[in-house]
């Protein structure tokens, strides 16, 4: 089971209006690794929307082609199943992921680039069907980046990001988090949240804060 994390943070776009505040939801760091096999290549994964998975990611029957997927049924494998269809990839129009760096702010903007896919999957490097290289991500080099995402929870968009690491010579998809604004129409950025280096020195500063207090 993966452990979610609800931080109240005030996101790039709110700074710029000066009053909103966003509620993001992080699931906290994973290291969800999907390797290519001949038996099992992709799995499903729950967000905690929905009580069923909200994506899927692995491979095509062709470990040259990793991919995501939010359609809201992939496959027959146990690890994968129905997704929850409300999740949709923002990618290029020819199905392919860019390589989406630290620092990125996931909006309306992002999305105006990069639409959500209305069929659900994309790939990082070759197209499943005609094996053209449409994705940003290298068939040669680990590549570690993130993936824009939009969810429909009511009341608008909820922007955010899937964070992967791909490594072609294994060949290997590993998730390693996800976040997304709970705030509809608020931007988030990648990442949002604290590295646990951050987090563990905020520890140390609210202890310290306390033992201050206690020594007046």
């Amino acid at each position: 089971m993966n452990t979610k994390q609800s931080l109240t943070l005030v996101s790039t776009s709110a700074m710029a209006a000066g009053m909103a505040q966003g509620s993001v939801v992080y699931s906290g760091p994973l290291s969800l690794q999907q390797t290519y096999s001949a038996s099992q290549y992709r799995q499903g994964v729950s967000m905690g929307v929905s009580g069923t998975n909200d994506f899927v990611f692995g491979f095509e029957s062709d470990p040259t082609k990793p991919y995501v997927d939010a359609r809201t049924f992939v496959g027959s494998d146990p690890g994968a199943g129905g997704t929850s269809g409300l999740m949709s990839l923002l990618a290029k129009a020819n199905h392919g992921l860019p390589v989406t760096p630290v620092g990125t702010m996931i909006d309306a903007s992002y999305a105006s680039l990069f639409p959500a896919l209305p069929a659900g999957r994309a790939y990082m490097n070759k197209d499943g069907d005609t094996g053209n290289v449409t994705g940003d991500w290298s068939s040669t080099a680990t590549t570690d980046g993130y993936v824009g995402i939009e969810l429909a929870l009511g009341g608008g968009t909820s922007y955010g990001w899937l964070h992967f690491i791909d490594n072609p010579s294994a060949p290997s998809v590993t998730l390693l988090g996800w976040a997304y604004e709970s705030t509809p129409n608020l931007g988030i950025a990648t990442p949002v949240v604290p590295e646990p280096s951050v987090c563990a020195l905020g520890a140390l500063g609210l202890a310290g804060l306390l033992a201050s207090r206690r020594r007046r």
